[in-house]
């Protein structure tokens, strides 16, 4: 007697055929609550004798797609007088009243001072532009100095006021670095607003200034950082302590710095 052969792709189809002519019902809910919770804002409850057992009221985005990068670094901030909460003044802000940095250092103060969104953005985006413009430079002193491109970069930003400080449009000075005593070997300019003797350095390019800045990391006073390798906030701590800027908030505000543009991504690609 000949054994019957059975298609098993034959076989399949009978099978899931008849379950869907079973269950074609619950296939369906479970299809219309997938696309409801993907890609629709939902809010659903669950009640059980009138009261509310599950509860989910918050949008659920998941299949959406991810910001781009450049923004995303972008807080959310109310316009001024959109919340009834806000402390939004009726002053009229310009853009020149306010650093490049304050809104980073400070998250809040354009919330409570009612600075149009635009005029943050702005501010972020100065700050994107000239890490990009000074990438190469901070990846080359990391190369050379083992020290971490993003507590470069966070410095540059912080000294330079995002290369928009007279030191840097000037003298090509993006880090505050003063000059040896009395000059020798180098170029200094004085400013109208320091002491006679506080000189500072003058540079060709700004090339130049991040190497000067990487060479002194790599003096005696600050050698002793490189063992904590990646490690930004140690290093930022570690500069404050040694004595790199009196600034009693420095370390905190590197750290800030870093973290808000996510600077932290480029130490494992210098």
């Amino acid at each position: 007697m000949q054994k019957e052969v059975v298609n098993p792709w034959e076989y399949g189809g009978r099978w899931f055929y008849r379950k869907l002519r079973r269950y074609w019902f619950e296939y369906s809910v479970g299809l219309i609550l997938f696309y409801l919770f993907a890609v629709r804002d939902v809010d659903v409850q669950l009640k059980i004798g009138g009261k509310p057992v599950v509860e989910v009221t918050e949008s659920v985005h998941f299949l959406e797609k991810p910001e781009d990068e450049k923004l995303s670094v972008l807080p959310k901030f109310p316009e001024p007088g959109n919340d009834k909460n806000s402390k939004a003044s009726s002053a009229t802000w310009k853009s020149s009243d306010f650093g490049n940095l304050t809104f980073i250092l400070n998250p809040d103060l354009a919330y409570e001072k009612g600075v149009p969104a635009s005029i943050v953005e702005q501010k972020f985006t100065i700050c994107l532009d000239y890490v990009r413009q000074n990438l190469d430079n901070a990846k080359r002193s990391a190369r050379a100095h083992q020290i971490p491109v993003s507590i470069t970069l966070a410095q540059a930003l912080l000294e330079s006021n995002a290369g928009m400080s007279k030191l840097a449009l000037q003298s090509n000075n993006h880090f505050g670095i003063k000059c040896k005593r009395k000059c020798l070997g180098c170029t200094c300019r004085n400013y109208a607003d320091d002491d006679k003797y506080d000189m500072f350095r003058v540079f060709e390019t700004a090339e130049e200034s991040f190497e000067a800045h990487a060479r002194l990391l790599g003096t005696n006073r600050y050698a002793h950082l490189k063992k904590y390798g990646n490690d930004y906030r140690k290093w930022a701590r570690g500069l404050k302590k040694a004595g790199y800027a009196t600034d009693k908030a420095y370390a905190e505000k590197l750290i800030r710095i870093i973290e808000t543009l996510k600077l932290y991504q480029y130490d494992g690609n210098a």
